[in-house]
């Protein structure tokens, strides 16, 4: 049986942040537009839902050409986990919990500068590794192995073997984050991990600016420095 590829775009109307930040104008353009249109041109996605609390959001997005989810709104506040809005997702469709062959691309439209090019590149990647776990990273330019946290006594202790916190920079490993533009998982795999599958997943790395993470006026203004400069 064929593998379906279903990209999930979570998008709810609330956000602690910049205001109503899911339609906030980027270039003259609402965010979410640039996710929506960057997973229906992928060669690689067979079908784009949008999952909102949000009935502008909705229809919006419907009018651009994503299919809908309508999230209850236990699902749609601040405390809300990714998880919830998967489990919410597939529990909607009918046929897909119980299909070994369902794979849900999913897309947070904070990431803006992710485009088609992202999303089938990291679906070839999984294809040639014959997996189906990826997540995509960027590379941290400050080590995590020279971090600290302060003990029940108010003194430093290291997180990790204190000869590391004095290591040079270009001794110690390359270490990579979530940038939050890219995740990939079959619905299998959630459903028996209870959640998003990280570990043994694939690494998708992509560079500073497509990793773009918008939350304030400032990301905002920061992503359409970068979108103008590609002109």
């Amino acid at each position: 049986m064929a593998v379906k590829v279903v990209a999930l775009i979570p998008a709810r109307g609330g956000s602690k942040g910049l205001k109503r930040k899911n339609l906030h104008p980027l270039a003259g353009v609402p965010l979410i537009d640039y996710t929506v249109k960057s997973s229906l041109l992928s060669m690689g996605v067979d079908e784009t839902y949008v999952s909102s609390d949000d009935t502008e959001i909705i229809k919006h997005c419907q009018k651009i050409g994503a299919k809908t989810v309508v999230r209850p709104s236990l699902y749609a506040t601040d405390k809300s986990s990714s998880v919830d809005v998967v489990q919410h997702f597939i529990s909607t469709l009918e046929g897909l919990e119980a299909s070994g062959n369902t794979i849900i691309v999913y897309l947070q439209p904070t990431s803006p500068l992710r485009t088609e090019k992202h999303i089938d590149q990291a679906l070839n990647l999984l294809k040639s590794k014959n997996k189906t776990e990826l997540v995509s990273v960027s590379e941290m330019h400050k080590s995590p192995y020279k971090s600290f946290k302060i003990n029940e006594y108010g003194y430093l202790d290291s997180l990790f073997d204190e000869s590391l916190s004095n290591a040079r920079r270009q001794d110690l490993p390359t270490v990579y984050i979530p940038n939050g533009a890219i995740y990939i998982f079959s619905i299998e795999k959630f459903v028996n991990h209870d959640g998003f599958p990280s570990n043994g997943s694939i690494p998708y790395v992509m560079g500073e600016d497509d990793s773009v993470d918008v939350d304030t006026i400032d990301d905002i203004k920061n992503a359409e420095r970068i979108l103008k400069g590609r002109l």
